[in-house]
């Protein structure tokens, strides 16, 4: 600030007489959809407005302690300190515009400390409005909307579950919500391994709920100690209680629970020679249709099948799957041209007790495991036809 602008500010009235007592120099700006987004303060004289002009590290210097936007709390009281924003002139006004979006459910109290309005005003005029951001409608409360696999006959060996929920959900005491009870209705002790962090999908509306992988596989010592989680010919329920909460703090609608018989024990690898191809018509998006003797993983059928026509180039399309997860089809963007194409198979694709397209769970303790490894992918290939 140069020395003639401040002498000029010292020398006159800072702000304009033309401001009623009645009125308020101080204003609350608004989007198109009628949301407080800023603030102006208006009244200045001719000086300030050039004075400002030219320094815009005056202005915000001095604006800051003079104007802004302060939170108010649940108790009613003002914090001292003013939230973060940018300072610039508009039409004859200063407006202050908050850094963040002023937040849904929140009150705020807008301030401006005025200028004196002559020399024989030694104390400014404060001019407040309170600010009340209505909070959004409460969401519907969140759901279960299934878990998977979704048999009723899960093999005694069943390393994991998918819990899928309508919304988001908080994280970090899942294992407290997640309960295995048998028929009579005793829970069965540290049935699930605790997995620091959780199991979440990016979304949060998926978690991975694992058996204790120590009492699934044969030989361990906490099966020793412990027995199985599940015991072939008895039932169970996979109960979710309904005081899980979601990530607005609303606990579920209802609880939720699996009834399911566990059957005997799946211990052999997943084999590509036994499932069943229809490959589809050229010309038209039917599906190609994949049949599996046998229930595999839900999470990793969506994304360790993939298929490529000649020039191994993928191919764009749906993916869905039905029959307890023993039915995978994969329905293309654009219809199917006539020609060779591949099923590209990751050999890491598993069944719900772990087996995968490379070895069975259990080798790693029973069986001596080849040093080589295998391929890290299979391709089947199939023929489209015109019909």
């Amino acid at each position: 600030m140069t020395r003639s602008i401040l002498l000029l500010l010292a020398t006159s009235a800072v702000f304009s007489t033309a401001i009623s007592a009645a009125e308020s120099p101080l204003s609350v700006i608004k989007d198109a959809n009628d949301r407080p987004i800023a603030i102006e303060a208006s009244g200045w004289t001719k000086d300030w407005l050039t004075a400002f002009a030219k320094s815009e590290t005056y202005m915000v210097e001095y604006l800051r302690p003079r104007l802004g936007i302060h939170v108010v709390d649940e108790r009613g009281e003002t914090s001292p300190q003013p939230i973060s924003g940018n300072y610039e002139l508009k039409n004859g006004a200063v407006r202050f515009t908050p850094q963040f979006s002023l937040r849904p459910g929140m009150t705020y109290k807008a301030v401006f400390s005025a200028p004196v309005r002559s020399r024989q005003q030694s104390v400014p005029d404060i001019y407040t409005i309170n600010i009340t951001i209505p909070a959004p409608p409460p969401a519907p409360p969140t759901r279960v909307t299934a878990i998977y696999p979704s048999s009723s006959t899960l093999p005694e060996n069943q390393l994991r579950f998918y819990i899928h929920f309508s919304a988001p959900m908080a994280s970090g005491d899942a294992y407290s919500h997640v309960k295995l009870v048998k028929a009579n209705g005793q829970v069965v002790d540290r049935a699930f391994l605790e997995v620091s962090g959780e199991l979440w999908d990016g979304s949060g509306q998926r978690l991975t709920v694992l058996c204790d992988p120590g009492r699934v596989k044969k030989g361990l010592q906490p099966r020793e100690e412990l027995g199985p989680v599940l015991e072939a010919g008895n039932s169970y329920r996979l109960v979710i209680d309904k005081t899980w909460r979601d990530v607005n703090g609303q606990p579920l609608a209802a609880e939720f629970e699996k009834k399911f018989v566990a059957g005997p024990a799946v211990e052999s690898a997943v084999d590509i020679k036994d499932w069943k191809i229809t490959a589809p018509p050229a010309g038209t998006r039917d599906p190609l249709v994949l049949q599996f003797p046998r229930p595999l993983d839900r999470a990793l059928l969506m994304r360790m099948l993939t298929i490529v026509d000649a020039n191994k180039k993928q191919v764009d399309g749906e993916i869905t799957l039905g029959e307890e997860e023993r039915r995978w089809e994969f329905r293309p963007d654009q219809p199917w041209p006539s020609g060779q194409f591949s099923i590209v198979a990751d050999t890491a694709l598993e069944d719900s007790t772990g087996n995968n397209l490379a070895r069975p769970f259990e080798v790693d303790v029973f069986e001596r495991v080849d040093d080589k490894s295998g391929p890290e992918f299979v391709r089947i290939p199939f023929t489209v036809r015109m019909k």
